[in-house]
């Protein structure tokens, strides 16, 4: 089928190099195509129906008008792709963003270079799975890819979604694979989610239809895809057998799906890139963190107070806030999108130097450039916790015996319904009210208020020496800003199971957190009562602790919201006291700088 570049939307099948057809959805601004001939584009593939069924015919009524619009009304084509096995697109998945699928988006970039309407020139954008996705395509080498954006996605999805701290979030990982199982029309699958929901199937939300390809045999021509999907591999059935790191399945391999596996090739390609995260959306501003320190390549990292997608707002020291329209804004966001890929596509500049970090701090509604991470003036402040429940800036003098400190796991305290690991799954910013109550049943240290504004910046790392009654176990660690009337609001969290403690070198609060590399054999036993020596990395966050608040750090051994629980039904832990344990608290000046 032939574009006619006289329309603004049209849908169709491109085949890629094993024959697979992909359902595709080209958008063009077809005054400036009459203007100029050609133009270039931005393409988004996806795994979740590049389109639904529009309820008519004309541009408007297409689930992607606005998109449609943001790009056309720039001059830009756009490009959107069903990943193969899903959608409208032929073919089985086997794995999701395996090797097979990213090199389909290299053949559909090659297919929009050779079209008449373009100028060889193509961008890959995404969020979240599509972002991951922008940012394997990267890897490709493919000479026609200029520029990329990876938005709210993950550099390494094992340490940033679904194993933070060698944690399992698998009751979250469950329900994503059956509703995108779904999403591909795949028989049995509302059923298994009615199984692990709990509620009857017919009271589920049922998903809108995909949009089939254009003309008369585009609906036996979707029937005929969703046939093929029936054989799409379940990796929710995998999910248990990978713990560690380099565990490889046929249908799920950390190692091939992860960006920062293939940080040679991206770095190589000289592709700059814009990355965009949330200081409390799952852990992806650790992962743009670390690929701006480590990445070669130009980067533009912008990380602020949003939510999944950057649509929603998430900002725990000033709940009541929104997005507005300014800079956090999606106007705003848009905005700067499309002039990234102005400047690469269009106008044809080259990168200047590594890039910039823009961030806000979390209570402020400030953000602030600064041009390497981690930035100058950061550095680790120390507490201690003591017998007396305090974080003291001093550890108790050592010469007596070893203070220790009992502490029975409650296996039902929860971080809440509304958390940074199930936010992209509810649609909403992650929300934590008043944690007061949440924090009754769990250990607690608090420091005195602190004289002078703080300006938390960066990876906080509690080191800890705890003994567990279990053989197996993990310990959940919460950062918190206790205000004068004794509101307790959430900073951060990280947690570390223990059989995963060993370290690959020094904890680097003021850098990149705590290197360790999750193998399976590096893996150390758990032996009941005896001490373990942990280094727990909390997420990153930039934060104001105001003068007169308290620090709080927060001790529990199970989060109930979505994690695997390892410990046993009786579990106990008892943490020593003295000069070993402690907090290391990144600070950044008295104050945070503003634009």
């Amino acid at each position: 089928m032939a574009i006619d570049t006289a329309r603004r939307v049209q849908s169709l099948y491109v085949p890629v190099g094993d024959g697979v057809r992909l359902a595709v959805d080209v958008w063009l601004p077809v005054e400036r195509l009459a203007a100029d001939g050609a133009v270039a584009t931005v393409v988004r593939a996806t795994r979740y129906h590049r389109a639904e069924a529009p309820s008519g015919p004309e541009p408007e009524a297409d689930s992607n008008s606005a998109e449609g619009d943001l790009w056309t009304s720039a001059g830009f084509a756009l490009v959107l792709v069903d990943a193969r096995g899903t959608g409208a697109s032929f073919g089985t998945r086997t794995i999701e963003l395996g090797p097979r699928e990213v090199a389909d988006y290299g053949d559909v970039i090659d297919w929009v270079a050779a079209q008449p309407w373009s100028t060889g020139r193509v961008g890959v954008y995404g969020t979240s799975y599509e972002g991951q996705a922008a940012e394997l395509v990267v890897g490709l080498g493919n000479p026609h890819v200029v520029a990329a954006a990876a938005l709210f996605s993950p550099l390494d999805a094992y340490r940033q979604l679904f194993y933070p701290g060698g944690s399992a979030t698998s009751g979250r990982f469950a329900r994503w694979m059956c509703e995108s199982r779904i999403k591909d029309g795949v028989a049995g699958a509302r059923e298994r989610l009615a199984e692990i929901t709990g509620l009857p199937p017919e009271s589920l939300p049922h998903q809108p239809p995909v949009k089939p390809v254009d003309g008369p045999e585009g609906p036996a021509l979707l029937e005929a895809a969703v046939k093929e999907h029936q054989a799409n591999v379940d990796v929710d059935g995998l999910m248990e057998q990978v713990p560690f790191r380099d565990d490889r399945l046929p249908g799920l391999d950390w190692e091939d799906t992860a960006p920062v596996a293939a940080r040679e090739a991206i770095e190589s390609s000289g592709v700059p890139m814009l990355v965009r995260a949330g200081w409390i959306d799952g852990g992806f501003a650790a992962g743009a963190l670390a690929r701006f320190a480590t990445f070669a390549n130009h980067q533009e990292v912008e990380i602020g107070p949003w939510g999944h997608g950057g649509r929603t707002y998430a900002d725990t020291l000033n709940p009541d806030g929104s997005l507005g329209a300014d800079a956090f804004g999606t106007e705003g966001q848009d905005r700067r999108l499309v002039d990234f890929f102005a400047r690469y596509l269009q106008r044809g500049e080259r990168p200047a130097g590594t890039g910039t970090l823009t961030f806000s701090t979390l209570g402020t509604g400030r953000r602030q450039t600064v041009t390497s991470w981690p930035p100058k003036g950061l550095a680790a402040r120390r507490w201690y916790p003591n017998v007396a429940g305090e974080l003291a800036a001093e550890p108790v003098d050592g010469a007596g015996p070893v203070a220790t400190v009992p502490y029975r796991v409650d296996p039902t305290a929860s971080s809440g319904p509304i958390n940074r690991w199930l936010a992209g799954e509810i649609g909403r910013g992650a929300a934590y009210p008043d944690r007061r109550a949440a924090e009754e049943s769990l250990m607690t240290f608090t420091s005195a208020p602190v004289p002078a504004d703080l300006h938390v910046v960066g990876f906080p790392v509690a080191t800890l020496r705890l003994a567990t009654s279990g053989g197996d176990g993990a310990v959940y660690v919460y950062l918190a800003d206790i205000g004068p009337d004794g509101e307790v609001a959430y900073l951060t969290e990280g947690c570390l199971r223990f059989q995963h403690r060993a370290t690959t070198g020094p904890a680097e609060p003021a850098g990149t957190g705590v290197p360790r590399s999750f193998a399976r054999a590096d893996s150390l036993p758990v032996v009941p009562g005896q001490d373990l020596d942990l280094a727990v990395e909390l997420q990153p966050v930039a934060a104001l602790v105001r003068a007169g608040h308290r620090i709080r750090l927060a001790l529990a051994g199970h989060d109930a919201s979505c994690f695997a629980r390892y410990g046993p039904p009786d579990e106990t832990f008892t943490l020593s006291l003295g000069a070993v344990p402690h907090l290391d608290l990144p600070v950044l000046g008295p104050e945070p700088g503003s634009e």
